[in-house]
């Protein structure tokens, strides 16, 4: 069975990319485009990686993703591994996203095809 990823990114060039790239490799890929509806999805599926824009409109990537492990935890569910992608080197936020443990902090621009390797090192 496919290995399934949350993509969490407002920016459409990104997510086209992404998804053509991970499916292509075999991956399930979902989308979604602000951190409430990833919120929702994750409640609803169970995903083996999260990849996510950490300056997103609305909620951001970081607390999207630590209200996703909350829920987890909740439920007796084992976290999430996450990749945080970035334009933007903001201190405060990279310390929180550093605190949920990311397997990395990826900052844009980035070259595409090297997130791929590095998802498919993880997963397989």
């Amino acid at each position: 069975m496919a290995k399934k990823i949350l993509v969490i990114d407002d920016e459409e060039l990104i997510i086209k990319s992404l998804r053509k790239l991970l499916e292509k490799n075999g991956f399930m890929v979902y989308v979604a485009k602000n951190g409430q509806d990833a919120i929702v999805m994750a409640e609803e599926e169970n995903f083996d990686l999260i990849i996510a824009d950490i300056r997103m409109p609305g909620i951001n990537g970081v607390d999207t993703v630590q209200s996703i492990f909350e829920n987890l935890e909740n439920r007796k569910v084992s976290r999430i591994p996450t990749i945080f992608i970035t334009g933007y080197a903001d201190k405060d936020i990279k310390q929180r996203a550093t605190a949920l443990k990311p397997l990395a902090y990826i900052y844009k621009p980035f070259d595409i095809s090297e997130l791929v390797d590095r998802v498919k090192e993880v997963l397989r």
